[in-house]
């Protein structure tokens, strides 16, 4: 077997002429020269084939080192510009957004878990709800209000605070991994949001409402707040007196809540040391319905009844009435 090693087509051609001359002087006759020959043609191939396969690889390895000396490079490259792309769209995103985000008033809740919203012993007249010692403390919710985004909104939602609106009422939906809600426009009796008398001048409305630019922004991050209009298509707020909401949503997280977006006006955040507080509501136990109910509500909702979505809003009502027990303003 010949030895692997590079030949040029000069020296290779050289070597062959040597060989002919030495087969053509020495003796052994006709049959002998032939012989040598076609072992000589044979040798030579092999040896050109070697060669060409070791210049092939010396070019391949060259390549591949060409590659690998590159790769990086061009992966920095990429790395850098798509970098710089991203920055500088969320350098015009704060630019667009931090002035209205601005934080220009902030509201505090005092939360409390109690066994039921109803004391029974009370439910005939009166203030039902279950009182501060029958509570078991959660901690204080802070909500920085976008005074300059949503100025309506703002104002209209710190008077519903300022008059007491929201004391002693509950949250009345919880939706796992996505939002709690507290608000909800009705009887005092049950916990729900009865505005006082005088909050509100004659006519007075939240001009927010018909602005476009008051419904962009996403519910991307835990602690966006929202005046609840519209949830996910499962239900829509009712408002007192045709023009004043008074629900309001929070995300818990983790994930974005897309189905809110467009629908409802973001107009504040929750304090960061405020989060914790808002994952203790959300993991507070709902009214979750056996798989045979859920599939037996799945039948009805594709055959057209409208009670499967009536029926289903009691899925997500808390099994403990979490309660607001006092709120108020803190200026900023």
């Amino acid at each position: 077997m010949p030895s692997t090693f590079s030949l040029s087509p000069s020296a290779f051609f050289h070597t062959n002429a040597l060989s002919l001359k030495k087969d053509r002087g020495g003796g052994g006759g006709k049959g002998e020269t032939r012989r040598k020959r076609e072992n000589l043609s044979k040798s030579n191939a092999t040896v050109v084939v070697v060669a060409t396969r070791t210049n092939f690889d010396e070019r391949k390895s060259r390549r591949r080192e060409a590659l690998l000396v590159s790769f990086p490079s061009l992966t920095s490259a990429f790395v850098v510009f798509f970098s710089l792309l991203l920055n500088d769209a969320d350098a015009k995103s704060v630019e667009e957004w931090s002035e209205e985000d601005e934080i220009t008033s902030c509201a505090y809740f005092d939360i409390g878990l109690c066994e039921s919203i109803v004391r029974a012993e009370r439910a005939l007249g009166g203030d039902a709800v279950c009182s501060v010692g029958d509570a078991e403390k959660i901690g204080r919710v802070k909500i920085g209000l976008y005074g300059k985004k949503c100025p309506d909104t703002e104002k209209m939602f710190r008077k519903l605070v300022e008059s007491g609106a929201y004391d002693r009422t509950v949250f009345h939906d919880i939706r796992k991994g996505e939002f709690i809600a507290f608000g909800a426009n009705g009887s005092k009796r049950l916990g729900q949001v009865s505005v006082p008398e005088g909050t509100f001048s004659a006519g007075e409305r939240n001009a927010d409402l018909t602005k476009a630019s008051a419904f962009r922004g996403n519910h991307l991050k835990p602690g966006t707040v929202s005046l609840a209009l519209s949830y996910d298509g499962s239900r829509t707020a009712s408002p007192f007196d045709g023009n004043v909401y008074s629900e309001v949503i929070i995300t818990t997280g983790p994930a974005p809540v897309p189905s809110l977006d467009g629908k409802n006006i973001i107009f504040g955040r929750v304090d960061r040391e405020s989060l914790d507080v808002i994952s203790k509501i959300a993991s507070t136990p709902v009214f979750s319905p056996s798989s045979q109910v859920k599939a037996w509500n799945f039948v009805a909702s594709r055959v057209g009844d409208e009670r499967a979505a009536t029926s289903k809003l009691v899925w997500t009502k808390p099994t403990k009435a979490v309660a607001i027990f006092q709120s108020g303003i803190l200026e900023v």
